[in-house]
């Protein structure tokens, strides 16, 4: 590096290992960046991919499938005419295996700023005896993209190309290298571009605290703890921001006399809860509700029962819908619950009768807490049949009675909630007209429309619902997200959504559970009502924003199935599981995360417990002057 204002980024695919390592061939086989700095050139996500290549053909109404699935090899970036940069690529089969593309073609990708993708689809180079290890180069002389690569024989080629999203303008081929042109080469781009690069998928970490307000109280008058900062504010290495909230020395503050003038310090310490890792073991798909219980703010926790990895029979263990309600949520964990401090219930059970009189005998998915029209429900997923069937599953609803003055009653007494009833289309008929399974639902409001979101034929629909009728859509339903990436391949489900900063963020996991489960992303604009039951209302993220890697010196692996949720403090949450082998147990295990989000408005669901805050402002201290 020698100019300021100028940094390199290179561009190349890793070789395959294994889903443990977070490098399979699904994420090994996509383009990784690493950015220079000042020890030379280090990869960026954690050596995760950062552009994939896409589904060769739209999924079929009845899902993705393997023959349509696709990776690339050997990626090189270039810079574009009119600004931005692009993505040349060989196109490979999901795998590594040729696809018949890499005959004549190269993938073409375009982007503005390096961190979000357009894929333009295949260039048609005009040759049958194969294109390998591509580059390309705008040449200002010519007007036009110069484009090497080499054949089946190793033998160097190149062509003008005009528009690289026209076939129709590759100018002759040519035999011969292009001086100066080299495939893999490292691209200069501005350090603002660079920068962008380190905050979207580089470490953030905390770099310091603004100054705590001094205290100035009137003598005689009464000192209570709102006289004293809330919570500490942050800065992080991006130009975030971000506080935690403080615990002050009670015994401290109480021994300040106000009657007396003079100067006082207070200790206190910021609460950075360090949740427990697993927070509860074999408890997938899991769900924290912050829920006023008739004035008194409670914390309820449900989630998938996974019992050795076999979340519909549960390997013959009791089946069953667990939940828990505390006043902190810290007391739901496997911790609190050895300690006694929790208890959980089974809602539901085996052989538990749905409102048509049906026995419900395993699975019990996915269950997620909302307010509906102001009435506490479980969205969730039951299975039927002996052995259980998990295609026989419904999306299904249950909600919280309530006493004659219209107060909730216990969560956690299974009587107290009405029977499991299906949710149907608008005419009655089942949501998943092919295969039958609906799964996965929730729930979210916009501009005054409330929408249902869940998972069938193996991807997210929409549609919208009535909250006085919570059984019944009151539109079509359309799917917003198929699976077209090697990392989400057949599956596209769990979806989530947190309305913030105008946008909608819809979290939704993807890949077959297991070691390669990941969380993506898609984003709509809220509260201008839109129609979000329109598939361009949303824009979806080409890689995961959540994946399998390191978190503080340990391996996560298979993250995902997440919910935004919020603590006691007003902390935004993400709370999701993950396979571990705690206590050799082999089912995926909950997880409780606070979220930051980055200068550039992006959340951050995996930030470290000393990258959020410097141990050494864990304890603060305030002045108190007495006047």
């Amino acid at each position: 590096m020698t100019d300021p204002m100028e940094r390199r980024v290179r561009a190349y695919h890793r070789t395959p290992t294994t889903a443990a390592e977070a490098n399979n061939e699904d994420v090994a086989l996509s383009m990784h960046l690493a950015l220079e700095g000042p020890d030379g050139f280090a990869p960026l996500f954690d050596d995760y991919g950062i552009f994939f290549a896409r589904v060769s053909e739209t999924p079929a109404a009845a899902g993705t499938t393997e023959e349509i699935l696709r990776s690339l090899v050997d990626p090189h970036l270039f810079a574009l005419r009119d600004g931005g940069y692009g993505v040349i690529a060989t196109r490979v089969a999901r795998g590594g295996e040729p696809d018949g593309t890499e005959r004549s073609s190269v993938l073409v990708a375009t982007s503005p700023d390096l961190l979000a993708y357009d894929e333009i689809g295949l260039l048609d180079l005009g040759v049958t005896d194969g294109v390998h290890r591509p580059a390309a180069v705008h040449d200002a002389m010519r007007d036009a993209y110069v484009v090497s690569w080499t054949d089946d024989a190793g033998v160097a080629r190149h062509a003008t190309v005009a528009d690289l999203a026209d076939a129709s303008t590759v100018g002759a081929v040519e035999e011969g290298e292009v001086p100066g042109l080299e495939h893999g080469a490292p691209l200069t781009i501005p350090a603002a571009i660079a920068r962008g690069l380190e905050v979207r998928f580089g470490p953030i970490v905390n770099t310091g605290a603004r100054p705590l307000p001094a205290v100035e109280v009137a003598a005689g008058a009464t000192l209570t703890v709102d006289a004293l900062p809330a919570r500490l504010e942050l800065d992080y290495s991006d130009g975030s921001t971000g506080s935690l909230a403080i615990a002050w020395d009670a015994d401290a503050l109480a021994a300040i006399d106000t009657a007396m003038p003079g100067t006082h310090e207070v200790a206190g310490r910021v609460r950075q809860e360090v949740y427990p890792t697993p927070f509860a073991d074999e408890r997938a798909d899991p769900s924290v509700y912050r829920f006023d219980f008739n004035g008194v703010q409670k914390f309820l926790m449900i989630a998938t029962k996974d019992l050795h990895m076999d979340p519909v029979a549960n390997a013959g263990e009791p089946v069953g819908m667990p939940i828990r309600m505390a006043d902190r949520i810290e007391d739901l964990s496997d911790d609190a619950l050895e300690a006694g401090r929790v208890t959980e219930v089974d809602l539901l059970v085996h052989s538990s009768i749905d409102a048509d009189g049906n026995p419900m005998t395993g699975c019990f998915w996915a269950p997620e807490i909302h307010l509906i029209d102001g009435t506490l429900s479980i969205l969730f997923m039951p299975s039927y049949g002996d052995p259980t069937d998990m295609w026989s599953g419904r999306a299904s609803i249950v909600q919280l009675r309530k006493d004659d003055a219209g107060n909730h009653l216990d969560p956690t007494v299974p009587e107290h909630w009405t029977a499991t009833r299906h949710v149907l289309c608008a005419d009655g008929s089942a949501l998943n007209k092919i295969q039958g399974i609906s799964l996965d639902m929730t729930y979210f409001e916009d501009s005054g429309t409330h929408y249902y979101a869940w998972q069938m034929l193996g991807s997210v629909f929409i549609a919208t619902m009535d909250p006085a009728d919570p059984t019944r859509l009151t539109s079509e339903p359309v799917r917003i997200v198929a699976p077209e990436y090697a990392w989400d391949n057949f599956i596209a489900e769990g979806p989530n959504v947190l309305v913030r900063d105008g946008r909608l963020w819809m979290l939704y996991s993807g890949s077959t559970v297991g070691d390669s489960y990941t969380t993506g992303l898609v984003t709509a604009t809220a509260g201008e009502g839109i129609d979000l039951t329109d598939p361009a209302a949303w824009t979806r993220l080409n890689y995961p924003i959540q994946k399998s890697g390191p978190f503080n010196g340990e391996m996560q692996l298979g993250t995902g199935h997440g919910m935004w949720s919020e603590d006691q403090d007003g902390n935004l949450l993400y709370v999701f599981h993950a396979r571990t082998d705690h206590k050799g147990l082999t089912g995926r295990d909950m997880f409780v995360r606070r979220v930051h989000f980055a200068a550039d408005g992006m959340p951050v669901l995996d930030m470290e417990t000393e990258e959020e805050l410097l141990p050494a402002l864990r304890d603060v201290a305030v002045t108190v002057t007495v006047r």
